[in-house]
């Protein structure tokens, strides 16, 4: 399973995510989401995008030396 984070699209708040999901696909993702926000996939992704999350084992605790 791979990790995946919703977005919001062309706003200037940063590019933290809004929620996360485990998921098989992308595409099964996207649909979740559509699916919490109830709306269809067109309105969804015009708003919204949804990106898998890689997480580096190396910058995990960064700050933390």
């Amino acid at each position: 399973m791979s990790k995946f984070g919703m977005y919001t699209k062309g706003t200037n708040e940063g590019s933290h995510h809004i929620s996360l999901i485990d998921m098989p696909s992308k595409s099964q993702a996207t649909a979740y989401f559509a699916g919490v926000k109830k709306l269809s996939l067109t309105q969804f992704n015009n708003l919204f995008e949804v990106r898998e999350i890689r997480l580096d084992q190396n910058s995990k605790n960064l700050l933390l030396g």
